[in-house]
């Protein structure tokens, strides 16, 4: 009898014991899906009607402060008065696009490094730059704007858009209440790009892309149990759990972002293969359009931690084969890390805007592509005080 006891109330305990970690597991698991770890049905709270009046073809979503022509709608609405920004409605002598530290999000257009870099050369500078941007739909952006008679066209990479050049949804990515699917572009059996569009959804494959985005995104990499090892956490927790700890290891515990892995050699992503793709056929077409193509390497303020601490930047494949393809590229990285010295990283990066650029940060970089442009074509623009960055 006391033997049966025993044997129940070891059973209870260790009943007692799973569920505690099963609940652990459950709370783990909700707050997992704030990265690209865990999945749950997606919160997406934003009516189909809601989603469908801003459904923009092609690129997914437009700039909410840039206008189409690439001007501040700040500055044009406001239509300052100054000699300095006579320029504003003419003819655009730079064009830049990419996501949003192209855009200047976190300070002010007066000091956005468009801004910047429009008054170093006296000449307009447009911003195509977009919040939220893959390098692919930056690339859309660019063969849509066929009537951009700048001389210089500018394709900003931040090193962390290689994730989102394999992602067809943004919300897998972040815990966002409205619906951000996108395009993306994939290889084919040759290794030419070719385009997944932005699909038009319907009213029932709204409803079922919050529990299961496979059934409408084939090519997004970051899908539940697919082989980015993001996991959809469901019951059992804990099973679903220990399946994420590898992503949990390198994501929370080491801080390192999700991309570093895709830069690795052999991962089935092919995020590096696919973005030197979009690079390759953004230079070409730009100089099939008789524009002088630029593309701007910007690193993250993890991307400078990482090579303090290593020597090494993390994007290092993109730049090799840039320069080993001959593309004009400028790797900021190295810039950003002689001007830094030991210095903290947020005198260029600011917490306050999620570690965008700082006004330093931004009046830096226009410094550095001011000087880059000038020693390529030094009838660009006019002469300028380039030391704005110390000031």
């Amino acid at each position: 009898m006391q033997r049966s006891a025993r044997l129940f109330g070891s059973i209870i305990i260790i009943l007692l014991v799973l569920g505690f970690v099963e609940v652990m597991s459950y709370v783990a698991s909700s707050y997992l899906v704030k990265y690209p770890i865990g999945f749950t049905p997606l919160h997406i709270t934003e009516s189909y009607e809601a989603y469908e009046s801003r459904y923009t073809p092609r690129i997914a979503w437009k700039s909410i402060v840039l206008n189409d022509d690439g001007n501040y709608r700040a500055l044009v609405k406001s239509q300052p008065a100054s000699a300095d920004h006579d320029h504003w409605k003419a003819p655009a002598c730079v064009a830049l696009y990419g996501d949003s530290f192209t855009e200047g999000f976190g300070v002010s257009p007066k000091d956005a490094w468009s801004t910047v870099l429009s008054r170093l050369l006296h000449c307009r500078v447009a911003n195509f730059g977009v919040a939220g941007y893959g390098t692919d739909q930056a690339y859309l952006r660019f063969l849509d704007q066929r009537g951009d008679p700048a001389k210089v066209v500018i394709l900003g990479f931040l090193s962390e858009n290689v994730i989102r050049n394999v992602n067809q949804l943004r919300n897998l990515l972040g815990d966002v209440t409205s619906c951000h699917p996108k395009p993306r572009f994939i290889l084919d059996e040759h290794g030419q790009l070719k385009l997944a569009p932005l699909p038009k959804l319907t009213r029932e494959q709204y409803y079922t892309l919050r529990t299961h985005p496979e059934r409408i995104l084939p090519h997004e990499y970051f899908l539940p149990g697919g082989p980015s090892g993001y996991q959809r956490m469901q019951f059992p927790y804990t099973w679903q759990f220990l399946k994420a700890l590898p992503l949990v290891f390198k994501n929370v515990v080491l801080h390192r972002g999700t991309y570093y892995d895709l830069y690795r050699p052999g991962n089935p992503s092919h995020a590096v293969a696919v973005t030197l793709a979009i690079m390759e056929a953004f230079s070409r077409e730009a100089k099939q359009r008789g524009q002088q193509p630029l593309i701007l390497i910007i690193p993250t303020h993890v991307d400078i931690a990482n090579y303090r601490r290593h020597g090494t930047w993390i994007y290092q494949p993109i730049t090799d084969e840039l320069a080993r393809k001959g593309l004009d590229f400028i790797d900021l990285g190295p810039k950003f890390s002689h001007f830094l010295g030991d210095g903290p990283v947020e005198t260029l990066y600011s917490p306050k805007s999620m570690y965008h650029l700082s006004e330093r940060g931004n009046a830096l970089l226009a410094e550095i592509v001011y000087n880059y442009l000038k020693q390529k074509d030094p009838g660009l623009g006019k002469t300028a005080d380039t030391n704005i960055s110390r000031k």
